[in-house]
């Protein structure tokens, strides 16, 4: 098998992959040759390589990428005699703004953030997104360059309100800095210090600071931290939640996930962001990861003796667990005392715990699943996501990451990775999960493009056992798929954010018998496009804040099968043209319409649309009068 490029007629080349073997023909031998076009295999292994390296939203060096360019700027520098500062900065009160305005502001507002932040700097600068709020930039300083004027600058640049679709938004940031070699040599003490620094500002307020030997006190709290945390440990102040997957298909529960969560007395119950990664950097996450493995094991068979059912539940395992512990022991001495079948337990891994050790992590998983023990791999899509690694380790689920969940019903690219993921992964043998999903609209959309299983907060959150066996005895259930009499009925989505205009196309069409849904928006007729097998959609050009045109490009991405009709008046021709050449449009009407004419074009619309799909006159049904309409 190799990976060749073959040249087409017209002298453009594309990828292949070529199977050759030998077979005998009468006395002589012949070299038999099978080529596979892998053109979309080896786009999508691209884009999910580059999301190792670049943040999805704003298109910055990730954390991964920060770091390494900062080890490799240090080195330079060091050769250079070249002072270097690392300015870490975050967002005062962000969370704020996702709670009153909701997450896709909140982006919003992320993506404007980072334009600002390169406008600050020079090219040979580097500004990342290193998580959440937070973004970091390396400075190379020329001599009796001082970063303050670089922080003084982001503070300037952020004054100016943030225009999100209509709400204006205020912010502040802390910033903190550290500069080399004056503070450190070390570019992990460096991201440390920065950050220790940012700390500081931030309890300060609106302003930045520079790393000092005084903020040894902050130092001094995460030493506490981490003594309270080993303490947690003897104490047993650990407990697990429980978080339910779904079958897609039939509704039902198809197991739980298990979450660490931290009752610190004094405190009550910590965020799994405040400690989860101290357990990681002092490696107090083996002990943990045992104590979680033995504690799903004991919660499984209680379950299965009281008759409450055999649920499979999956843990988190962190490339700590693989490297320095000894995974293989805990999960067996786990299944010998609770005795219960190994296929109820499931270990998660991220890709980058996969690469850690390989040989040793291959080694170590095939010999669990050899016993039963269920293998995924949790956030697909944004560690190394090298299927030729992947299919080195005996996987059974794939987990999409709530990045891609988030946007699927509106976002072409999200929605491209997401299928595009599924299709690899069933053509590998492999089900798909999809984590974070919280609407309606993202559970249709990942059921029409055959996905297994979900899990989020339209499901359920995370639950105490106590309550999520309350759940699971009142039947607890995803609404399966509605029944059908085995035809399809024609469905017509009218977009228009004219009220009049949307009664007086309901009134014309509804005596056809179509099955009718309105949206007022472009925003709400994805949403409804999610939800719903639509046939045909028509929709008004001049629509605010998302023309005809730009919807019908987004549904062309998401929903290809769907034929998109657009009325538009003469005014508007050259934007209704430009969609046309590029396929968005299935037909043009203008304004105004003569009614039987725009009647009988939407009936051929519906019969095109049989004839595409082959389906039979009797196969695509028109609803009765009145069914359906939104």
């Amino acid at each position: 098998e190799t990976t060749e490029s073959v040249r087409r007629k017209d002298g453009s080349e594309f990828p292949v992959e070529v199977h050759r073997h030998a077979q005998r023909s009468e006395t002589d031998w012949i070299v038999v040759a099978v080529m596979r076009d892998i053109t979309e295999r080896r786009a999508a292994e691209q884009r999910l390589h580059h999301l190792a390296h670049y943040d999805v939203l704003t298109g910055l060096p990730n954390r991964t990428l920060f770091s390494e360019t900062l080890k490799k700027t240090l080195t330079v520098a060091s050769d250079k005699q070249l002072d270097v500062a690392v300015l870490l900065l975050d967002l005062d009160h962000f969370k704020d703004v996702n709670d009153t305005l909701g997450h896709a502001l909140g982006d919003e507002m992320l993506g404007q953030l980072a334009d600002r932040l390169t406008g600050c700097v020079r090219i040979r600068d580097t500004v990342g997104r290193l998580g959440g709020d937070e973004f970091g930039v390396i400075l190379v300083l020329e001599s009796g360059q001082d970063a303050s004027l670089v922080a003084r600058q982001i503070r300037l640049a952020l004054r100016p309100p943030f225009d999100l679709h209509g709400h204006e938004v205020t912010t502040t940031a802390s910033v903190g800095i550290v500069v080399y070699p004056g503070d450190t040599t070390d570019p992990e003490a460096m991201l440390t210090y920065a950050d220790t620094a940012m700390y500081q500002a931030k309890q300060a307020g609106d302003t930045f600071r520079f790393f000092t030997a005084a903020m040894n006190t902050e130092m001094l709290a995460r030493l506490d931290l981490e003594t309270a945390l080993r303490r947690a440990v003897a104490n047993d102040e650990f407990v697990l939640h429980y978080q339910p997957k779904v079958h897609l298909g039939s509704g039902r529960i198809a197991g739980f996930e298990a979450l660490l969560r931290w009752q610190r007395p004094g405190h009550g119950l910590v965020s799994p962001a405040d400690f989860i990664p101290v357990l990681e950097e002092t490696g107090l996450i083996v002990t943990v990861g045992g104590w979680v493995v033995d504690t799903v094991c004991e919660q499984v068979g209680r379950w299965i003796r009281s008759g409450i059912g055999p649920f499979q539940v999956s843990v988190n395992v962190s490339a700590r667990q693989l490297i320095d512990g000894d995974l293989e022991a805990d999960v067996m001495g786990a299944l010998e005392t609770s005795r219960i079948p190994a296929e109820l337990l499931e270990l998660e891994l991220t890709e980058t715990s996969l690469m850690a050790n390989t040989d040793r992590t291959i080694a170590t998983l095939e010999k669990l699943k050899a016993l039963g023990v269920q293998i995924s791999i949790d956030d697909f899509g944004t560690g190394y996501s090298s299927l030729a690694y992947l299919r080195r380790f005996p996987i059974d689920k794939l987990k999409i990451d709530i990045v891609f969940i988030r946007d699927i019903t509106s976002s072409a690219d999200d929605a491209a990775i997401a299928r595009t993921i599924i299709r690899m992964a069933h053509s590998l043998k492999l089900d798909v999960i999809a984590e974070g999903v919280e609407t309606a609209g993202q559970l249709a959309y990942l059921r029409r493009h055959h996905c297994d299983q979900i899990q989020g907060y339209y499901v359920s959150r995370p639950l105490p056992v106590a309550q999520l066996e309350l759940l699971l005895a009142e039947g607890m259930r995803l609404q399966a798929p509605e029944d059908t009499d085995g035809a399809v009925h024609q469905t017509l989505l009218l977009v228009d954010d004219d009220d009049d205009i949307l009664g007086l196309l309901q009134g014309l069409l509804r005596q056809d018998g179509y099955r009718i849904l309105t949206a007022s928006s472009g925003g709400e007729a994805l949403e409804l496009l999610a939800l719903n097998e639509v046939h045909v959609v028509v929709c008004d050009q001049r629509m605010p804040v998302m023309t005809g045109s730009e919807f019908l490009d987004r549904v062309k991405d998401l929903h290809p099968d769907t034929l998109r009709i657009i009325l538009s008046g003469y005014s508007d021709l050259e934007s209704v043209i430009d969609a046309i050449n590029r396929g968005a449009i299935y037909r043009f009407y203008k304004k105004p319409w003569e009614g039987e004419s725009l009647r009988e074009n939407i009936r051929s619309a519906f019969r095109h649309y049989g004839l595409l799909h082959d389906l039979p006159v009797e196969g695509l049904r028109t609803a009765y009068e009145g069914r359906a309409t939104v």
